[in-house]
């Protein structure tokens, strides 16, 4: 196995200055910095459970007869991921320029990728966010890589959120940014506390603003890297900064006292951090054992036994769906009929006489002719009881219906009425008489 890797990580919640530090610590000599991967997080998850799959067989597998273990296979992986952004550099620096020369306003001399040939870049750092949910597999490919948590205010995060429509994204909902920044900081923490401050170093995003000199020299520091100037020049300007300042009142205490149930939440873990306490009580322990129990849960669901069983769940509640549309169809149409109900205005032939055809179709069946007034698309005319075969004419304002003969074949008074099952409605009934 090839030397230890040290990428390093930046995570935290969005909108805390997770690119800024990247660009800023991108600058130093030794550093690349990336763009957000995504794949990377994705790829960790997935070799948890391909060493599953592959070494579950024993030595009846090509893992099993290697005889390497699931640390060893990781690393393989984490090799390989470092080779290909090794073997990137060029081609990104290449296609960054050009860029640069077909378009000047993206350059900017306080963010380079690299300021010299002289510049080794060995190491690397991924910007990453969703990085926080997944320290612990990116640990198993990478064991020397180090973390760095960005912490900032939740209501100036949830702000800037609600506001990201100012630099060409789209405004989030207040709810779903507070419980974003919820989400995203509980997972750092978590990592913090189970890792331990030789693994994931907090950064107050309030330290990186007041004193960006400071705070680099300490992350670089952590990362086992020396200061470097150049690392202060992206921190010049904004970078994807959405530009909206009225934020309010960022107190933990006036937030607590919030009606919003999510905005009290993010202040509670928000208090929590900033006291010295971790996201659960007793140390580093319990840290790990959730980390480990929703990481169990997040590859369970990604396997195919797993996808199969929700695909069939899925199918049950399209169906289920489907079934509340039905009934939100009919109910609909219910409340249509009761504010404009079917009516019988006329009928005819009215001239009927028993066991005589009347109304002669091309087959030689006798058919009834009834003038209405809203019918339904599914209006069947109902004799003595019997739903007849029914058409329906002219947007409704004509129905016929076949009458059978035994229907007609005695002089008798009949009853008449239109039926809607889809609406569930029924005319006053009509009577007329068979004649002898």
């Amino acid at each position: 196995m090839a030397r230890a890797l040290r990428p390093v990580f930046i995570i935290g919640s969005y909108r805390s200055a997770t690119s800024a530090l990247t660009w800023a610590l991108g600058q130093h000599p030794n550093l690349f910095p990336l763009e957000e991967t995504h794949f990377l997080y994705k790829l960790a998850v997935d070799i948890e459970n391909l060493y599953e799959l592959g070494s579950a067989p024993g030595e009846q597998s090509f893992l099993g007869l290697s005889g390497f273990g699931a640390p060893t296979f990781r690393r393989y992986f984490g090799q390989a991921v470092h080779r290909m952004v090794s073997d990137a550099r060029k081609p990104i620096i290449r296609r960054s320029d050009e860029i640069g020369e077909k378009d000047p306003s993206k350059l900017s001399d306080n963010v380079k990728l690299r300021r010299g040939w002289w510049q080794p870049k060995r190491r690397w750092v991924d910007g990453t966010p969703e990085n926080a949910h997944f320290v612990l597999p990116l640990l198993g490919m990478f064991p020397d890589a180090r973390f760095i948590h960005v912490l900032r205010n939740p209501r100036r995060v949830a702000t800037s959120l609600m506001h990201f429509s100012t630099m060409g994204s789209f405004d989030y909902e207040e709810e779903v940014a507070y419980r974003t920044w919820i989400r995203l900081v509980r997972a750092s923490a978590l990592a913090e506390q189970a890792f331990g401050p030789d693994r994931v170093l907090r950064l107050a995003h309030d330290d990186l603003a007041s004193s960006p000199r400071d705070a680099l020299t300490a992350c670089l520091n952590f990362i086992g890297e020396s200061f470097h100037p150049d690392c202060l020049l992206p921190l010049r300007e904004k970078i994807n900064s959405s530009q909206y300042s009225d934020v309010g009142d960022c107190s933990i205490e006036a937030n607590l006292a919030s009606p919003s149930p999510w905005i009290r939440e993010a202040f509670e873990l928000y208090q929590r951090l900033t006291t010295g306490q971790g996201v659960v009580d007793g140390g580093a322990e319990p840290a790990r054992a959730i980390l480990e129990h929703e990481f169990l849960e997040y590859r369970q669901s990604l396997k195919p036994a797993t996808n199969e069983l929700l695909s069939n769940e899925n199918v049950a509640l399209r169906q289920k769906v489907a079934e509340l549309e039905r009934e939100q169809l009919r109910l609909i149409r219910k409340l249509g009929a009761s504010e404009h109900p079917m009516e019988i205005v006329d009928w005819g032939p009215q001239d009927i006489r028993a066991g005589v055809p009347f109304n002669p179709q091309h087959d030689g069946s006798s058919a009834i002719w009834i003038r209405t007034r809203n019918a339904r698309m599914d209006t069947q005319v109902v004799l003595e009881g019997v739903h007849l075969n029914t058409d329906i004419h002219a947007n409704g304002d004509l129905v016929t219906a076949i009458v059978p003969q035994h229907l007609t074949a005695q002089a008798q008074l009949v009853s008449m009425h239109l039926y809607s099952s889809e609406c569930e409605e029924t005319t006053p009934s009509v009577t007329f008489m068979i004649g002898a």
